[in-house]
């Protein structure tokens, strides 16, 4: 177990639900391998090696290990609060090599509720870039996310201006529980969600989180990005195939404009070319 997290990665975030997809796809293309066909499609994976891709360790914070040529990724996710339905898509395809430089670019697209412009009525493209020291378990990264394409009610505060971070993963392999570690800064969506839109882009955030590897498909998940609590599972459900699947709680913490807790989920696939 210890040898498999060094060895096997090479890994990587609203409107949260189109940060999350796209965070979520990012994170099955880095783990992403080709497929055993001579493997069943549902049973217990006994080690990482055995996988796939393998679960998520973020829930918002971007992370310091991203993903490399060679691989394209699909996302889906929703969020849901007593008042508000949200959903968006990501994708993506990583690039380079991330044990010299490699990274990502993906395409995020929502919405699904009608009453806020209308179905995809927003789109922002995501890029990171970053490298992977595999012999410490540690990666590096920077990268920007949500550069306006288009948005049908108009652009104002964060949705106007793209934010900026710089995140660093370190994994801890152990024979009980794995785990994996990131912490990072970054301006605009990463500030506290407290701040006006308008003035966020100025000010700087601290993000982070933890996961732990209950069992090669299956991670436990707590996340603190922009003042905001949330926590969670990731799940592959069939190990020989690069899927895996998020749900849990955000804004545990009640913060924001929207200072509800939310049910967050998404899905997500990654395509090794």
């Amino acid at each position: 177990m210890k040898k498999v997290l060094l060895g096997t990665l090479v890994l990587s975030s609203a409107v949260f639900a189109t940060e999350l997809s796209t965070l979520s796809g990012e994170t099955v293309a880095v783990f992403a391998k080709g497929q055993n066909a001579d493997k069943p499609l549902i049973y217990k994976a006994e080690s990482f090696h055995e996988m796939a891709t393998l679960p998520g360790f973020s829930m918002g914070a971007p992370s310091g290990l991203v993903s490399s040529y060679g691989v394209a990724f699909a996302g889906l996710s929703a969020r849901k609060d007593s008042d508000d339905t949200d959903g968006a898509l990501a994708l993506g395809m990583g690039f380079g090599n991330s044990e010299t430089l490699g990274g990502s670019v993906s395409l995020g697209v929502g919405s699904i509720d009608p009453r806020d412009g209308g179905a995809f009525n927003r789109g922002n493209l995501n890029m990171n870039v970053g490298h992977h020291f595999k012999d410490y378990g540690l990666g590096l990264s920077v990268g920007m996310n949500g550069v306006n394409l288009w948005h049908d009610n108009g652009t104002d505060g964060d949705r106007e201006n793209p934010s900026f971070y710089t995140a660093v993963t370190k994994l801890f392999p152990n024979d009980c529980i794995p785990m994996a570690v990131t912490l990072g800064l970054g301006n605009n969506s990463f500030a506290d969600i407290n701040i006006e839109n308008r003035d966020r882009k100025e000010e700087i955030g601290g993000f982070g989180a933890v996961a732990f590897y209950l069992m090669p498909q299956l991670s436990f998940i707590v996340d603190y990005t922009s003042n905001v609590l949330t926590s969670g599972i990731s799940v592959v459900p069939f190990p020989n195939y690069p899927i895996s699947v998020n749900l849990g709680a955000t804004n545990l913490t009640e913060q924001g404009p929207k200072d509800k807790v939310a049910a967050i989920g998404s899905i997500a696939a990654a395509y090794v070319f």
